[in-house]
């Protein structure tokens, strides 16, 4: 049987979000699960003093561009023991270069029991060591 460390603190998650109404979303269904949440927009990414985050959200808004920046890479280039949940509006099928730079991609618009499930088994697999 695996023991699993249960939390005494809130684990940090970095958002990376730039819309203000899925920000209150995001906010809302992750705060009731006790979350420090840290919004910030891609922009940021290099740029954020954010240490070590249990977990990130990527909301990728755009469809990515073979010649536009990989924020998966970079993401996970800075934060690389860090699980990274993509959400985006856009198939996975656009996103075949990044995939082994993610570990969950969500379709929108999502259920949110599914992302506070991804979340959980993200979290739960990084405390592991899976």
């Amino acid at each position: 049987m695996i023991k699993i460390p249960i939390a005494t603190e809130k684990r940090k998650l970095l958002i990376f979000e730039d819309e203000d109404s899925m920000q209150t979303v995001l906010a809302e269904a992750l705060i009731s699960e006790k979350f420090q949440l840290e919004f910030v927009s891609k922009e940021a990414i290099g740029k954020t003093d954010v240490s070590d985050p249990e977990l990130i959200l990527l909301d990728h808004s755009s469809a990515p561009l073979s010649h536009v920046e990989n924020y998966c890479e970079k993401i996970k280039a800075i934060f690389p023991g860090a699980p990274l949940i993509v959400l985006s509006a856009y198939p996975l099928t656009n996103f075949c270069n990044y995939t082994n730079h993610m570990d969950v991609f969500i379709a929108k618009p999502f259920d949110l029991n599914h992302l506070l499930t991804s979340v959980d088994s993200c979290l739960i697999c990084r405390r592991v060591g899976v």
